[in-house]
């Protein structure tokens, strides 16, 4: 490399040759890795809590659309009858929700998920379900990472 080392007259060149010691190359590659170490470090806690986020976004969703279907069936209803199905281990609850003498709806807990029985079909409402009680007006459930979405409903309908 030529360097101009300008002068009225004189024209001086330095020629360097020497290049760069193994020290300087080893700093360089060592400060490049602790660089891209940090760099992978915060994407992938980035990605992590975002992942996680969307995670209980969508428990969230689930417990809040299940809430909506039971409401409104309950809103259709003019009672509502709890049993209990003991040829199952553990034994499960089954909420019938009646107008009239005819089903409106019928729910149960089955592993860990809210299952809705309208008109002779079963459909999951929610999955990831700990708990689950229909009593009187009210509706709790209990998701398994501890979330509560609980509600009491009046009936709208006049008798």
């Amino acid at each position: 490399m030529c360097i101009y080392l300008g002068g009225q007259n004189k024209m001086k060149w330095l020629l360097n040759s020497k290049g760069l010691t193994l020290f300087e190359v080893l700093t360089v590659v060592v400060i490049l890795a602790v660089v891209s170490m940090l760099s992978i470090s915060i994407v992938t806690s980035a990605t992590k809590q975002q992942l996680e986020q969307s995670t209980h976004n969508r428990d969230i969703k689930d417990l809040s659309f299940a809430l909506k279907v039971i409401t409104k069936d309950f809103r259709k209803s003019d009672n509502l009858i709890t049993e209990s199905d003991d040829t199952t281990d553990p034994p499960k609850e089954l909420h019938t929700l009646l107008l009239g003498e005819e089903v409106v709806s019928t729910y149960r807990l089955e592993n860990n998920q809210i299952i809705r029985n309208s008109n002779g079909k079963d459909e999951v409402i929610a999955y990831k379900i700990s708990s689950f009680t229909i009593s009187g007006g009210a509706i709790e459930i209990i998701s398994e990472d501890g979330q509560t979405a609980a509600t009491d409903i009046t009936q709208r309908r006049g008798k």
